[in-house]
């Protein structure tokens, strides 16, 4: 198997992605992408993907983190090394500063046990969980039609903030082959 991979190290970004793709539509293309990545917004991919998704690439995966699964799952043949990780965890949203993340269940959580919340305060909770709820729907929805796996299973992975070696990531259908880890020292497995 010859590859020729656009190596993805970055956090998930809307310009990150559409610099792989402008990447894949290049005059002499890499067939596909090495993904190694601690996740990040995946908004943008009802868009991106499906363009990424055309291009019949391969992809590699390293350490990948719940949004750049989703650019994983993009390949037409995915692939991993023996000691790569799939990490997973509930969509959550940034709040206050310093930053904190919240999860869907931290407010359930606010809006169930909080007696006396504010009727403006309450709805835009209510509102801001309907958005993370849609949000998690649809990235569930998406590995699900990639993996062929329930999202349920996908759910119950988040919630439980699980980490799949890639003999696992097989097994979930997440990606289809593990690849021996002496490739990974290829002087032609990476091109810019």
């Amino acid at each position: 198997m010859h590859l020729r991979l656009f190596p993805f190290f970055d956090e998930i970004t809307a310009e990150g992605v559409f610099t792989v793709l402008r990447a894949l539509l290049s005059v002499n293309p890499p067939n596909g992408i090495y993904v190694n990545s601690p996740g990040g917004r995946f908004d943008f991919f009802s868009s991106l993907g499906p363009a990424i998704e055309r291009q019949g690439i391969i992809t590699l995966s390293q350490d990948v983190s719940s949004a750049a699964v989703l650019l994983t799952l993009l390949g037409h043949k995915r692939y991993a090394f023996g000691d790569s990780t799939f990490y997973f965890h509930e969509v959550r949203a940034m709040i206050g500063d310093p930053l904190d993340e919240i999860t869907i269940c931290d407010i359930e959580t606010v809006i169930d046990e909080q007696e006396r919340i504010e009727a403006e305060d309450r709805e835009n909770l209510e509102e801001w969980l309907f958005q993370m709820r849609v949000a998690q729907s649809w990235f569930l929805q998406f590995i699900a039609r990639r993996t062929g796996v329930r999202p349920a299973v996908f759910l119950d992975l988040m919630r439980q903030e699980a980490t799949l070696n890639a003999r696992e990531a097989v097994h979930y259908g997440i990606i289809h082959e593990v690849l021996p880890i002496q490739i990974r020292e290829s002087p032609l497995l990476l091109t810019h």
